[in-house]
């Protein structure tokens, strides 16, 4: 997601590590105290447990995923792409960009997402201190 100019649209949202990505508008994702292997172990243990949420690709040589999501009510797919970042052997982090596949605006779905997901992975591992 390096790659990834922006900007973000309206229906998407993008976090990533300060730094990280071209894009503007993102928002920072937290840094872990955490080989990168460790931190995916705890990112399953959280996705697991999100309804309506399919795996859809995983890239384990790139620690990334692909993921779609539906909503509750029309089933409208939301598409996240997850990637997992190294910045030291025992430090890491983690790109997502979430995304509506219909419609310009989502009503902050992806936005409150990304930041539920964020903030249930630091309360599990706790950021760098």
């Amino acid at each position: 997601m390096t790659a990834f100019r922006g900007p973000v649209p309206e229906n998407a949202f993008l976090a990533c590590p300060p730094g990280f990505c071209a894009a503007k508008d993102t928002a920072p994702s937290p840094v872990f105290n955490i080989p990168v292997d460790r931190l995916e172990v705890y990112w399953n243990e959280i996705v697991e447990l999100e309804p309506r949420l399919t795996p859809v690709e995983t890239e384990p040589h790139h620690h990334g995923s692909v993921y779609i999501q539906h909503s509750a009510l029309f089933r409208f797919p939301d598409v996240i792409t997850v990637e997992f970042v190294t910045l030291a052997p025992d430090r890491s982090s983690l790109t997502i960009y979430s995304r509506s596949r219909y419609g310009r605006s989502d009503f902050g779905v992806n936005r409150r997402r990304v930041l539920r997901w964020l903030s249930r992975l630091q309360r599990m591992v706790g950021p760098a201190g």
